[in-house]
């Protein structure tokens, strides 16, 4: 439920497609938004795809996660994470370890599971098939 909330107003979050007086402004190729979260768990949805782009602006969303609390990311609208995403939820397993809190990758789409499967990182994390899961394997 809650992860449906979060896709429902996806069209709304997403910029659209402009024009301006440099020409026509594509839209963004991903959206990175808070999710639906409470005092233990933070909920972050990635949506699209994942670049050298949004690698700093993943890390920031990671880094605002406070101790003690859990984070979940909603990867099931992500169509693509390159190698700089890669290393943000590499880093962001490693740095809450190291505080205790648990990190779960949460409705992981197929392209994102071939690339954790193909660096063989995908034991690394722990995982669920949504959101709703990853916040009952957690509770």
């Amino acid at each position: 439920m809650i992860a449906n909330q979060v896709r429902d107003d996806y069209d709304e979050r997403r910029e659209p497609a402009g024009i301006d007086a440099r020409g026509i402004r594509p839209p963004a190729a991903f959206t990175i938004a808070d999710g639906e979260s409470s005092a233990d768990v933070r909920v972050v949805v990635l949506e699209g795809e994942l670049d050298l782009a949004a690698a700093p602006l993943l890390r920031a969303r990671i880094d605002e996660t406070e101790t003690g609390q859990a984070l979940v990311l909603d990867l099931a609208r992500t169509s693509f994470i390159d190698s700089a995403t890669l290393k943000e939820l590499l880093r962001a397993r490693s740095e809450l370890a190291a505080r205790d809190a648990r990190f779960v990758l949460a409705g992981v789409s197929v392209p994102v599971r071939r690339l954790l499967d193909l660096t063989r990182t995908s034991e690394l994390f722990e995982d669920a098939p949504d959101v709703e899961t990853a916040l009952r394997q957690l509770s």
